[in-house]
């Protein structure tokens, strides 16, 4: 069964340079695996799109230590989804280094599995609301 991964980034009170933090959701069928949230960082170097890159790393590293399986991850970000695509073009900004990383997750797991695993989906924030709440409420218990 291909797994459902729901992905959000959040960087308040000021996006950039605020505090970032993303919410990763997992599903198997109707089974959550995984409900996870983390601050990335605080400072000038964070903004939402730091940390929905920060959100796929950390489903990348989770997938790290299972069996390869093919994924459908969705976001409301159209810049990760588009660029993870291939579609668009990573040139510039605060996401870059979480980019290169994520990209770097991506090729490996893919020759790891000796095909594509993952496909990347946009949709919209109504139908990421589980990942959202996660990337909302972990600010509101650091402060």
């Amino acid at each position: 069964m291909v797994l459902e991964v729901y992905i959000d980034g959040n960087c308040e009170p000021t996006n950039p340079g605020g505090t970032a933090s993303y919410g990763l959701v997992i599903y198997r069928g109707k089974a959550r695996l995984l409900a996870k949230s983390a601050i990335v960082d605080t400072g000038d170097k964070m903004s939402n799109n730091v940390a929905e890159y920060a959100g796929l790393i950390a489903f990348f590293e989770w997938a790290d230590n299972q069996l390869p399986e093919e994924a459908v991850i969705k976001s409301d970000s159209q810049l990760l989804i588009n660029q993870m695509r291939g579609e668009w073009q990573a040139r510039q900004g605060l996401y870059l280094p979480y980019y290169r990383k994520a990209m770097t997750y991506l090729i490996n797991h893919t020759q790891l599995a000796g095909r594509k695993l993952y496909q990347f989906k946009w949709i919209p924030r109504e139908e990421n609301w589980e990942a959202d709440r996660l990337s909302r409420d972990i600010l509101l218990h650091t402060e």
